[in-house]
C-alpha cells in the first residue's frame, strides 16, 4: 500500500511536468519502434529473395525434383520475384544477389557451431555433414542454414523431403498475392480495428475494440479519462503483424495502469501518451482477455491463442488445413508469437487434444517437450475446452471473409467460448509445419492453394501481369 502511495505522488508529480516533455518522449519512442518495423520488413525481403536464389534455377533445371503442388507454388513466385512493386524491393534484391554466396556461408557455420554439437550426440549427424548439409539445401531447394534446424532435416530421411517445404517467400510473397489480386481480396483482415467491426456487424464472436487512437484523435465510447474501464488493458498497432507493438496495462488500483516494465500511468496520462505514439502509427486499445479456467496451467499470464490456418476448398469451402496452440514462456508475459520466443503445439483436429510442443527449432537444445517450462503444466495429451465451437467459428468467419483463399486466425479460447482475435490474410507457414513436423507442399495445403493458383482466371491474371509493358 505505502509503494502504491508513493507511485501515486511520483505519477502526480509527472504530471505537473510539462505535457509537451512527456509527448516529445512518447513521440521518440514510437519512431524508434516505427524504424525497428521498417528494418525487419527489410530484412525480411532481403531474407527471402536470397532463399528464392536456390529455388528459382532449381524449378527451371530440375522440376521432376518438385512435387506437383510445390512445382506450381513455386513457378508463381518466379513469376513475382523480378517485378518488384517498389524501390525498396529492388534493393532489397541487390542486397540478397551481393550477399548470398558469403552470407550463406557465414549462417551455415554459425548454426553449426551453434546446434553441431546437440544434433551430433541426438542423430548421429556430424557437424561436418550438417554443415554440408546446409549448403546444398541452399543451392538446391532455397532453403537457407536456419529451415535445416528449424525443421530438423538433420533426422535420418528428412533430407529427401525438404523441396516440399514452403517458405513465406513462395506464400506470402508469391502465392497469397497473387490470389489477393486475382480474386480483387479486400475484407479488412490487415486492419484490426475494421476487422473488429466488420465481425461485430456479422454477429462473429470477437473481441471487441474499446477505443483507438489516429493521427492523435482518440475515437469510440471510452475516449475520456474518467471513462476509461478500470481494469486491465491490451494495446497494439492496428496494422503491425507478429505481436509486434503490442503492450499490456495491467490495472493496480488508484486510476493507475502499469506496464511489464514497472511504468505507472494514470488514466489520463494513458490517453495521453495514445494519442502521442498514433501519430506515428494509428493503435487501438481491448480489454484484456484471459484464457478459458482449463487453460490455466498452460499459461505464464500472457492470452494464449490457437493460430488455425483455413483454406477454401475445390467448392470455394472453407476447411481447417492445421491448428496450433501458441503458449508464451519465460518472461514474456504480453505475446505468445514464436516468433517472440513462445511455444507452439499442435492440436489433433479431430480430437482437439495437444500433441508434444516446441519452440521455433532455431536453437535446437529444446527439442520437443510435453510440459510447459514455465508453469509445468502437462502439454501432451491435454484437451483444449469448446474445442468443435472453435472450429465451427473459423469456419464461419472464413465463409464471411470468403474473398480471401487462405486466411490464419488468431483464436483465444476464453470462459465465455472461443473468440476471434485477428485474422491474417498471409499467415505464416514455416512455423505451423515444424510443429506439425511434416510439410505442406506435398499435403492438403498446397494442392489447394496450386488449385487456386491453376484457376483459369488466376492465371489470365498471372499471364497479363508477367506480359512485357
Amino acid at each position: 500500500m505505502a509503494t502504491l502511495s508513493h507511485q501515486s505522488r511520483q505519477f502526480a508529480n509527472r504530471r505537473r511536468s510539462p505535457l509537451a516533455w512527456q509527448t516529445w518522449r512518447w513521440r521518440v519512442e514510437a519512431q524508434v519502434r516505427r524504424f525497428r518495423q521498417s528494418l525487419r520488413r527489410h530484412a525480411d525481403g532481403i531474407v527471402w529473395r536470397a532463399s528464392a536464389l536456390g529455388l528459382l534455377p532449381n524449378l527451371i533445371l530440375c522440376p521432376h525434383r518438385f512435387p506437383p503442388a510445390s512445382l506450381t507454388i513455386g513457378r508463381a513466385y518466379s513469376s513475382r520475384f523480378w517485378r518488384p512493386k517498389a524501390a525498396g524491393e529492388w534493393i532489397d534484391i541487390a542486397v540478397a544477389l551481393l550477399g548470398w554466396p558469403a552470407g550463406v556461408a557465414v549462417c551455415a557455420s554459425w548454426y553449426t557451431i551453434r546446434n553441431g554439437a546437440v544434433v551430433a550426440e541426438r542423430f548421429g549427424c556430424s557437424r561436418l555433414q550438417q554443415l554440408g548439409d546446409q549448403l546444398r539445401l541452399a543451392v538446391t531447394s532455397g532453403l537457407l542454414p536456419p529451415w535445416y534446424y528449424i525443421f530438423e532435416l538433420y533426422r535420418p530421411g528428412e533430407m529427401e523431403r525438404a523441396r516440399c517445404y514452403l517458405t513465406r517467400g513462395q506464400t506470402k510473397r508469391g502465392a497469397y498475392r497473387i490470389l489477393a489480386e486475382a480474386r480483387g481480396s479486400s475484407s479488412p483482415l490487415s486492419d484490426k480495428e475494421a476487422f473488429a467491426l466488420f465481425c461485430a456487424e456479422r454477429d462473429i464472436a470477437a473481441l471487441p475494440v474499446l477505443l483507438s487512437a489516429h493521427d492523435g484523435e482518440l475515437r469510440g465510447e471510452f475516449t475520456s479519462a474518467h471513462a476509461l474501464p478500470l481494469t486491465d488493458l491490451f494495446v497494439k498497432p492496428v496494422r503491425a503483424r507478429g505481436g509486434r507493438g503490442a503492450e499490456r496495462w495491467d490495472y493496480a488500483g488508484r486510476g493507475l495502469y502499469r506496464h511489464c516494465s514497472g511504468r505507472y500511468l494514470s488514466a489520463a496520462q494513458f490517453l495521453d501518451r495514445l494519442r502521442a505514439m498514433s501519430r506515428v502509427q494509428p493503435l487501438l486499445v481491448q480489454e484484456r482477455a484471459r484464457n478459458h479456467p482449463a487453460m490455466s496451467d498452460l499459461t505464464n499470464g500472457a492470452l494464449n491463442t490457437i493460430r488455425m490456418i483455413s483454406c477454401l476448398d475445390e467448392q470455394d469451402r472453407p476447411e481447417i488445413m492445421a491448428a496450433v496452440q501458441r503458449m508464451a514462456v519465460g518472461a514474456n508475459e504480453t505475446v505468445d508469437n514464436v516468433h517472440a520466443g513462445g511455444m507452439g503445439v499442435p492440436i489433433d483436429l479431430a480430437s482437439g487434444r495437444l500433441l508434444q510442443g516446441t519452440d521455433m527449432g532455431i536453437d535446437a537444445h529444446m527439442g520437443w517437450i510435453d510440459f510447459h517450462p514455465t508453469t509445468g503444466g502437462r502439454i501432451t495429451g491435454c484437451a483444449l475446452p469448446t474445442w468443435k465451437e472453435t472450429c465451427a467459428l473459423v469456419r464461419t468467419a472464413h465463409f464471411a471473409f470468403s474473398d480471401w483463399v487462405v486466411i490464419g486466425w488468431d483464436v483465444a479460447v476464453t470462459a465465455d467460448g472461443p473468440r476471434l482475435v485477428e485474422g491474417n490474410s498471409g499467415p505464416d507457414i514455416d512455423l505451423i509445419q515444424r510443429p506439425m513436423r511434416r510439410p505442406f507442399g506435398n499435403a492438403r495445403f498446397g494442392e489447394l492453394l496450386a488449385h487456386h493458383l491453376n484457376r483459369p482466371e488466376v492465371r489470365r491474371h498471372w499471364a497479363n501481369e508477367n506480359a512485357p509493358a
